[in-house]
Parts: structure tokens; sequence; C-alpha cells
């Protein structure tokens, strides 16, 4: 083989693997991309075709995410984020509060082992988690009901991964003592009494 053959070859070599590495990617994030952007987008279509609009726009600048990001994952959900607030600019309307209808139901029960036993009222759920401030809110819906991990969560909220943490240590430690959830904390019995 000539040394302009073994360059040829040796760039459809490297495009092949670049290709199974962009497939890779989409294989392992697509799923969960798709959830964040469909509990964001009204209607099925809407949300296939905001999350293609993602992947498209991902996928142009792949390179570049590889060189600038220990994980490109990093540069996924802002992306998504942008594509999504056009989406409801354009219908002239601003995304709705994320604890509403099945959402709240999501989260009571991802985090059920987190709370006191026994949640099995809405409203003072929605009480409960109305005490938080929104950051802490946003924490817990992005991890909790988007399944995104603590650097996805960092990501997408603009801060450490010890920041959300931190967020949420100190919303479930909130939950826990919030006086809504109250009536649903076990009474100690005099064996647990300490003397």
């Amino acid at each position: 083989m000539s040394q302009a053959e073994d360059e040829t070859s040796a760039q459809w070599a490297g495009e092949r693997e670049r290709r199974d590495a962009m497939r890779i990617f989409y294989t392992i994030h697509h799923p969960k991309l798709a959830a964040f952007v469909a509990r964001r987008v009204e209607g099925q279509s809407g949300a296939e075709d905001v999350c293609q609009e993602v992947w498209r726009l991902f996928f142009i600048r792949y390179d570049a995410y590889l060189k600038a990001y220990d994980e490109p994952v990093k540069a996924l959900y802002p992306i998504a984020r942008c594509r999504i607030a056009e989406f409801w600019n354009r219908r002239g309307r601003m995304r709705e509060d994320p604890f509403e209808g099945e959402d709240l139901a999501l989260l009571t029960h991802a985090m059920a082992s987190d709370l006191p036993v026994g949640i099995e009222r809405r409203v003072d759920v929605e009480r409960a988690l109305a005490c938080l401030p929104e950051r802490q809110r946003e924490a817990l819906h992005l991890h909790h009901i988007d399944n995104l991990t603590v650097l996805e969560t960092a990501v997408l909220m603009g801060i450490g991964e010890n920041g959300v943490k931190k967020l949420l240590k100190k919303a479930l430690s909130t939950l826990r003592a919030t006086p809504a959830l109250t009536a649903y904390r076990p009474t100690a019995t005099s064996q647990e009494v300490p003397k």
C-alpha cells in the first residue's frame, strides 16, 4: 500500500470510530434526555421534535464538546434547556411549575424512603414542597424525577456537584422536619424514650 492509501484507510477507520462513539453516546443518553424533554414539553410529537433538534445541535459540535468537557454530557442538557425554552416562547407561554400533577406523584414515590412513613395525602406533600426554596425544589426535580446524576444536575443548575449534594441534603432535611408532615411521623413509644 502507498502512503496515500494508508492515510485514507486511517481516516476511514477514524471516522468509523467517531461514528461508533457518537452512536454509543446517543444510545446511552437518549432515554434520559427524552424523559427530561417530555416532562417539560406538551405533546409527544413536540417532545420528539425538541429531542431531535437537541441531538442535531449536539452532534454538529460533538468534536468540540469532546475537547472542551471531561464529559460531553455537560453540553447536552444546557442545549436541551434552551430548546425547551424556545418551544415555550414560540407558543407565547412560560414553563409551568415543575410540581404539578404526575410530577408530584413521581417525586413523592421516588422519595418515599427518605420521607416519614405513611405519606399518602397529596395536599400535605404539596405544602411541604412549597416550603422549600426554588433551588432545592429544582434539584429534587432534576435528580429524583428526571433521574439525572448529580453531575448532570450540577451542569443544568450551573453549580458544582457538592452544591447539588448540599441542596438535596438540605431539602430532604427540611422535608423531614416540616410541620406540614408532622402527622405522618411515627410516635415514640415508652420503650423508645431515652432515660
